[in-house]
């Protein structure tokens, strides 16, 4: 089982290491060791069609997210759906140092297993960052990030865990993102339990 675990994790980084390759875009350019080609497209402003160079600070972006979760207590697959808020979310494609996306986010997850009694409830704070400075795109963005939390369940009890994660931005426009994610709850009590893998598809929007 942890050799399947391992091979699994090993793929996914991969493909999320391969996407940035197969996913090209004309990158943006701040200005600074611009070519003639560069320059010239630059001195045009960008298209309400193609603004994806247009910087941006985006502020409580609400959302909805569908969650499954396997927690190794053997109580099967938990399956449910919430909602959830960006406080802010930052859009930056240029060749500075740091992430072109990063994301800030408040969530609340409802999730029921065929197997049990009793609603599982996940409340998170967390954060996501690209793994591209540079994405200059709309579509597929991988990225990285985690979140803390707790978790509440009639049979799991009450804990609190940490939750590592890896996805995709599958779409990210300002007024509509796409995203889907898997990664693994680490508790930090009753170890056995409480871990398992997750994953995750969300989505947030907004009219301004």
């Amino acid at each position: 089982m942890r050799r399947k675990t391992t091979a699994l994790g090993l793929v996914c980084c991969a493909a999320l290491a391969a996407i940035p390759g197969v996913a090209r875009a004309e990158r943006c350019n701040d200005g600074t060791h611009a070519t003639p080609r560069a320059r010239e497209r630059d001195a045009a402003p960008p298209t309400l069609e193609d603004d994806t160079c247009f910087e941006r600070d985006i502020y409580f972006m609400p959302g909805a997210q569908a969650v499954t979760f396997v927690p190794a207590a053997k109580l099967g697959v938990f399956y449910g759906a919430g909602v959830q808020l960006a406080p802010l979310q930052i859009s930056h494609n240029n060749d500075r140092f740091g992430p072109s996306q990063v994301s800030t986010i408040a969530q609340v997850s409802l999730l029921k297993s065929p197997r049990v009694d009793g609603t599982m409830a996940l409340f998170e704070l967390g954060a996501t960052a690209s793994l591209e400075r540079n994405s200059s795109r709309r579509w597929l963005i991988p990225y990285f990030g985690a979140t803390f939390g707790g978790l509440t369940q009639a049979d799991l009890g009450t804990s609190a865990y940490a939750y590592a994660l890896g996805g995709v931005h599958l779409y990210w426009h300002h007024n509509l993102m796409l995203d889907a994610e898997g990664g693994y709850h680490f508790p930090f009590e009753d170890v056995d339990r409480v871990r398992g893998p997750r994953g995750q598809i969300s989505m947030r929007f907004s009219l301004w």
